[in-house]
């Protein structure tokens, strides 16, 4: 786990002296910060992230009152190397994710932009059919269970905020997956009856027979699998929401459009990851909706 190796090889060794919580300055953190840096290129960007949230904690239980990382130094992140289909390849995806068990999260990544997390975390009451919208409330995240003096033990998901302040948003959504998310309440609906008071009702629309959440790993191991199924590079669900981002640029959306539409801290975070976008071989030009939705899939038109 990334955040287990950050916190336990980057951080901990780097920490010169140890300080009661309510003395902890923006002057410790930067020194703490540049010498977790110099570890490897993501080193500081990681350290802050981790850091930022301990300090988030440390206000919610009442140790310190003000959290003190954001005014700490940033230190940039290595971009990944995203898979960014063209069209072509977008039209086969989606004909083959119109047959997986996975076809309504795939729709919610690629034409919503939608988190992993954020997607795990829809519940059927989030979504307003009439005016066919969704509100983001909430994510799915690890938790990460540590005892006293060991390193981590177990990590369960829980629910949690939505990354930053920003992504608590309220977004359209196209009429393939309202017509998708009926026919997965009838399917979770059919689990309810099988499964009886085994059933773990939570109200999430992407769950287990048992009702509940997949675990973080599972719906990029099903992209990864239906990727390879049809001669198509690997897509992780990180690859769907910047495929998503990307369409937008390319259809002349100004950024801060596009990054209240992500749920980004600021415009700044959305330059940085698509403003080299233009200079792609391949456009991705159709947007939305029936553009891509797979032929002979009924319901989707």
């Amino acid at each position: 786990m990334v955040g287990a190796y950050a916190l336990y090889d980057l951080i901990i060794p780097n920490i010169d002296y140890d300080i009661k919580m309510r003395f902890v300055s923006v002057e410790y953190l930067d020194g703490l910060l540049e010498r977790t840096s110099k570890a490897c290129v993501s080193a500081g960007n990681k350290g802050r992230e981790i850091l930022n949230l301990a300090m988030k904690e440390a206000v919610i239980e009442g140790y310190i009152n003000v959290n003190p990382v954001p005014e700490t130094k940033p230190y940039k992140r290595k971009k990944p190397n995203i898979v960014i289909l063209s069209r072509e390849k977008i039209k086969v995806l989606l004909q083959a994710a119109s047959k997986d068990n996975w076809y309504l999260e795939i729709l919610l990544g690629l034409f919503c932009g939608l988190r992993k997390g954020e997607i795990y975390g829809l519940k059927f009451s989030d979504f307003d059919l009439e005016h066919r919208s969704v509100k983001i409330s909430r994510q799915i995240v690890a938790n990460p269970i540590i005892k006293e003096g060991s390193r981590i033990e177990e990590n369960i998901l829980i629910e949690r905020d939505p990354k930053t302040p920003n992504s608590f948003r309220v977004l359209r959504v196209p009429e393939v997956i309202i017509t998708e998310l009926e026919k997965r309440k009838c399917q979770i609906d059919m689990y309810k009856e099988k499964m009886q008071e085994a059933f773990i009702d939570n109200d999430y629309i992407s769950c287990q027979a048992n009702g509940k959440v997949h675990s973080l790993s599972a719906m990029n191991n099903a992209l990864t699998k239906l990727c390879v199924r049809n001669g198509l590079p690997a897509v992780t669900v990180h690859g769907l929401r910047h495929m998503f981002a990307t369409i937008l640029v390319e259809q002349g959306v100004p950024l801060a459009k596009i990054s209240g539409l992500l749920g980004h801290s600021s415009v700044n975070t959305t330059f940085e990851y698509y403003c080299d976008v233009m200079d792609e071989k391949e456009k991705i030009i159709a947007f939305m909706n029936d553009a891509f939705a797979p032929e002979g899939r009924e319901g989707t038109g």
